[in-house]
């Protein structure tokens, strides 16, 4: 009796992992004439590349859709997804999430995970959910409205501007000044090329190489700074060790 119990248990619990739909969409715009990008996306991963002489904005939208027999996730697809890409004269829009919805059984995972590659001289702007962000080869500027999921910056030519509400940041080889505003999560920069200002709530600050001024405040964790070719300004340090070295400018606390 116990061993119909336990299995059942286990079937319920397994559910949302035996049934739902994966398919995946492709979306393209010719890119002529289009400066900026704006990016509205919900659960799932988003990776952003910029490619020389791209002509096109082209996504690939991979949609998950667990917890669900197969013609149910379908129909909850066709009902709740918003998946486009529009041209507003020289400003174009990715959308790619699912509308909100509750339901008292709303198990398994909806996800919409975008591959996205651009020319590389355009600028972003980008709002999401959840679910991790990569982006790397852009020569444009970057603004990024994050909820929860970590996020990966690289090889970027332009200034970059985020607002984190959790999860870890990376940026490196960054030509451009660096501005965060970070709810909790470790945060690591690396090769900037810019003065970098940091408003952090809680997590480790590790800041190396940057040819600019640094300017830091963070309430919890701890903060490492080493080559900086001008000032660094600790505003507020709540709690953790600060340990700073190779500084040409002045060190203010």
């Amino acid at each position: 009796m116990k061993s119909r119990i336990m299995l059942a248990v286990m079937l319920l619990l397994a559910a949302p992992f035996l049934f739902g739909l994966e398919k995946k969409e492709h979306l393209s715009l010719d890119a002529q004439g289009i400066k900026h990008l704006e990016i509205d996306a919900g659960a799932g991963f988003l990776k952003v590349v910029g490619i020389n002489d791209l002509t096109n904005i082209e996504v690939e939208a991979e949609i998950i859709v667990r917890g669900m027999r197969e013609a149910k996730a379908e129909k909850f697809i066709k009902d709740k997804l918003e998946l486009r890409l529009e041209r507003f004269d020289h400003r174009a829009r990715l959308v790619g999430k699912f509308k909100s919805h509750f339901s008292l059984f709303n198990w398994g995972e909806k996800l919409c995970n975008l591959t996205v590659r651009v020319p590389k001289t355009i600028d972003l702007s980008i709002d999401d959910g959840s679910g991790s962000i990569s982006l790397n080869q852009i020569e444009g500027k970057l603004k990024i409205d994050d909820g929860s999921g970590s996020i990966k910056i690289e090889d970027i030519n332009g200034d970059l501007e985020i607002d984190d509400g959790s999860g870890g940041i990376e940026a490196t080889a960054i030509k451009g000044s660096v501005f965060i505003d970070d709810g909790s999560g470790e945060i690591r920069l690396q090769n900037i090329e810019g003065d970098i200002r940091i408003d952090d709530g809680s997590g480790d600050i590790n800041v190396d190489n940057i040819n600019g001024n640094v300017t830091l405040s963070d309430n919890s964790g701890s903060i490492w700074v080493d080559t900086v070719s001008k000032d660094v300004i600790i505003q507020d340090d709540g709690s953790g060790d600060v340990k700073i070295s190779n500084v040409k400018g002045r060190v203010i606390k």
